[in-house]
């Protein structure tokens, strides 16, 4: 656990997992999901990452969350996801307090950078050390998240001329899947802090 001040502790989720359905519900909020798909991304939570963490009040009410997952390709380094502060508690500087707890948590752990994606949250990020970074593989080989849609197309050009053979024929009627539109992936801005030792 850590106490950031009289009012507000910072504890790993899987240290509290009383407080997971609250934590669900916190995430839901904003990311609408099966509970039950929820419960599971949040039960992975352990000492050695990914780990969730809860922001929490005197009256252990959680009031803010965030993942941190390892970045396998890129060492001493981190991905921070899911951060949230409950609605009404917005503007009173948690998410920073959030944001500082976790960077203290992750550097304990001897992690030195800590990489985030946001879309519509740039500022509050700056405003926190973080600067604009390339696109980084958060997860595993084939998760890349493009910054630009000329970026991505360039990409894609560049992989199919790397295949051998000619080009399969294209599916009838077929329609690209909403998580394929390059205008949603296009707006989402990369970000790195590198925490000092």
């Amino acid at each position: 656990m850590t106490t950031i001040d009289k009012e507000y502790a910072i504890v790993p989720l899987h240290q509290r997992f009383d407080l997971i359905q609250d934590c669900c519900a916190l995430l839901n909020s904003e990311w609408p999901r099966s509970e039950s798909a929820r419960l599971k991304s949040l039960n992975v939570s352990c000492d050695e990452f990914p780990t969730c963490l809860i922001l929490i009040n005197e009256e252990d009410r959680v009031l803010g969350h965030c993942k941190i997952s390892l970045i396998p390709r890129l060492r001493h380094s981190c991905f921070i996801q899911s951060v949230i502060i409950d609605y009404q508690c917005r503007s009173q500087g948690l998410g920073s307090k959030l944001l500082r707890g976790a960077e203290e948590y992750v550097a304990k752990k001897g992690i030195k950078n800590v990489y985030l994606i946001t879309k519509g949250q740039e500022v509050f990020y700056l405003k926190n050390g973080y600067k604009t970074c390339d696109p980084f593989k958060a997860y595993g080989i084939n998760d890349v998240v493009y910054s630009t849609a000329a970026f991505t197309k360039a990409k894609l050009r560049e992989k199919s001329t790397q295949c051998a053979g000619p080009p399969p024929p294209p599916m009838p009627n077929f329609q690209m899947p909403k998580f394929f539109d390059l205008s949603v992936i296009a707006h989402r801005t990369h970000m790195v802090k590198k925490l000092s030792c």
